[in-house]
């Protein structure tokens, strides 16, 4: 793979043989990058990924398409097999800055989305100000794209509620159709985990306090204000743990990172985002459970990683969760503490084998995923070949 970089949009070209690919990711980071490198990696095709910097969020949606067809407009019309992005990408935007697109079919893949966006009844007041417009750009990128992907059949079904409630609150002109159309062509495809990356790595049997994994992102999403409130109570009644404290953030992260940090003090054993790769898998292989309060998860990428290293899984009972693991690893949202106590209690609850969740991360690899990834991007490129722009 070789790369350059174009006004901070980074051309990346990777394969020789097979149907000419376009990857469009404006936030390329986390499960967002995960995809581009596994795509071009795992999935044959002469591919060139054209990424953007994983940051300003609402801006990658309302600003991207109108960058890149003036950065990259003479990449944009070169012909293509099959172009496939983000929901990051205002699809139909981009389709009319740069015509040439249009003859070129396309898969928009839904990490998330702002239909759905925050859960009903999670969000603070801020939150409850839904952003109609970036809403309404997920919707036509699907009303553009010939396919659509969902990384969960929660996310699938929560994104096409949510467009139903906002296209009958229109008060005209509602699009006929439009529903039954991208339901019609949409699909479940989860972002697969690079097992790869752990290979040689074990875990050596251990003693003493259970050790506990935090490896989301830093955002108000995953609240972590319940998390180590959680963590503040138990360690209160004398329950001894250690903690690994991973993820990343962007801007400024919630005030109760650095409240946290000092309180629970030599318990942290890691605080921040791990860069190497390599590294951030030992740290996996280092806990014991992994656990999420979040009030927002459509797939949960760290938490399969965390679960493929051997770590015991500790979720709410919502969201995408009941859909991948067994209600063992399940408990009632806001009762954290409850279910957290007897495990440190006795760590050996959580370090028996738990053959159940292995096979829910197994799922989840490259491995297990490749077949239906290539016979999707197979669909998508059938034809008469790349198709001439003139």
């Amino acid at each position: 793979m070789v790369g350059m970089g174009r006004n901070e949009v980074i051309i990346q070209r990777a394969g020789e043989d097979g149907p000419r690919l376009l990857f469009i990711e404006p936030y390329a980071n986390a499960s967002h990058r995960a995809l581009c490198d596994g795509l071009s990696r795992h999935v044959p095709a002469r591919w060139t990924l054209v990424t953007l910097p994983g940051r300003h969020f609402r801006w990658r949606l309302r600003g991207a398409a109108s960058h890149l067809a003036l950065a990259v407009g003479d990449l944009l019309r070169q012909p293509w097999d099959g172009l496939v992005c983000s929901a990051m990408l205002n699809l139909a935007e981009l389709r009319g800055l740069a015509p040439e697109l249009g003859q070129t079919p396309a898969l928009a893949y839904f990490h998330e989305n702002q239909m759905a966006y925050p859960a009903p009844g999670r969000a603070d007041a801020r939150q409850r100000e839904r952003d109609l417009f970036l809403a309404w750009t997920n919707l036509t990128t699907a009303q553009a794209a010939q396919q659509v992907a969902f990384n969960s059949d929660y996310q699938r079904r929560e994104f096409l509620a949510a467009a139903g409630a906002l296209l009958a609150a229109l008060p005209d002109a509602a699009p006929p159709g439009l529903l039954e159309a991208i339901a019609a062509k949409s699909a479940v495809l989860p972002v697969p985990l690079e097992a790869s990356e752990a290979a040689g790595l074990e875990r050596p049997p251990r003693v003493g306090p259970l050790r506990l994994l935090w490896n989301h992102r830093w955002h108000q999403d995953k609240d972590p204000e319940a998390f180590f409130a959680a963590l503040g109570d138990l360690a209160g009644q004398g329950l001894e743990f250690e903690l690994a404290v991973l993820g990343f953030g962007s801007g400024r992260p919630p005030e109760v990172f650095a409240a946290a940090r000092s309180a629970l003090g030599e318990r942290a054993r890691q605080w921040g985002a791990v860069a190497d790769r390599r590294e951030y898998w030992r740290w996996l292989h280092w806990a014991d459970l992994v656990v999420s309060t979040a009030l927002q998860e459509n797939q949960g990428l760290a938490v399969a990683e965390a679960v493929w290293a051997g770590c015991r899984p500790l979720l709410p009972r919502a969201l995408v969760y009941p859909e991948l693991y067994p209600e063992a690893c399940l408990y009632p949202p806001g009762r954290l503490a409850a279910a957290l106590a007897p495990l440190l209690a006795d760590p050996d609850l959580a370090r028996a084998p738990q053959p159940a969740t292995r096979r829910a991360a197994a799922a989840l690899t490259w491995r297990a995923l490749e077949p239906a990834w290539r016979a999707r991007l197979a669909q998508l490129t059938a034809g008469d070949g790349p198709r001439d722009h003139g």
